[in-house]
């Protein structure tokens, strides 16, 4: 669009088509500003009249600015930092942007009055933070089911350590045997007994594997009555 006020402006909008206006009440430019004799003729002797101007325009004079306001609410609380990332600058950007956004559509945010302005921007990002930081300050509630919804059962499809043992560091008394190729070389990790060139190597004993535990918290126990009452004996302890 093209529009004459004092002089001839160009606009280009996604969202208007100059054809809506608006009746403002407009003041005469002075004296001395460009193109004060065609804004005369319009006025008169009036100081102030009351013209129709297209709504585009009507909005810029509303909005304009808005980035320089964007840019001066991003300096007082800059969240960038020197990054080796290069996705981490782009990442602060975008979150100071979303947190002036928030500032500007919320409540906290007092128009006339620049005394305040700063003040409440302040304490709006004070109480974002303990919003954002509350969870991980208050105390949880603990929720446990019933003790009798406890069952040992087979809730695995591969083995894994039992919790109980590893934690009293109880090792398995089975013998472990690795799986072997046929006609293949046997190196000192498969060896069932110490031979002379293994330098007194022995096989690490490791803690119990099983593919039992607790249904409910999903635990692996061994199928030993002391590992599960171990398990049932804490559960009434919190009880």
């Amino acid at each position: 669009f093209a529009w004459k006020d004092a002089t001839v402006v160009l606009f280009l909008s996604t969202i208007h088509n100059s054809q809506n206006y608006i009746a403002k009440l407009r003041k005469q430019p002075s004296t001395i500003s460009t193109g004060y004799r065609q804004t005369a003729k319009v006025f008169g002797d009036k100081a102030r009249k009351e013209l129709d101007i297209p709504d585009f325009i009507e909005e810029y004079n509303l909005f304009m600015c808005g980035v320089d306001v964007a840019d001066q609410l991003r300096s007082y609380y800059n969240t960038e930092r020197t990054y080796r990332k290069t996705w981490k600058p782009l990442f602060s950007f975008l979150l100071d942007i979303v947190v002036g956004n928030c500032y500007q559509l919320s409540t906290y945010r007092i128009v006339g009055e620049r005394t305040l302005r700063q003040h409440s921007h302040a304490q709006f990002r004070r109480n974002l933070r303990d919003a954002l930081l509350y969870n991980s300050i208050c105390v949880r509630k603990q929720y446990t089911q019933p003790v009798k919804e406890h069952k040992l059962a087979k809730v695995f499809k591969k083995q894994h350590f039992c919790a109980a043992c590893k934690e009293a560091r109880r090792t398995t008394t089975t013998p472990h045997y690795g799986a072997r190729k046929p006609l293949a070389n046997l190196s000192i990790n498969t060896t069932r007994k110490e031979r002379g060139d293994s330098h007194g190597w022995k096989r690490r004993i490791r803690t119990p594997r099983t593919n039992y535990g607790c249904t409910v918290y999903m635990i692996a126990f061994c199928t030993g009555l002391q590992c599960w009452s171990e398990h049932l004996a804490k559960l009434n302890s919190i009880e």
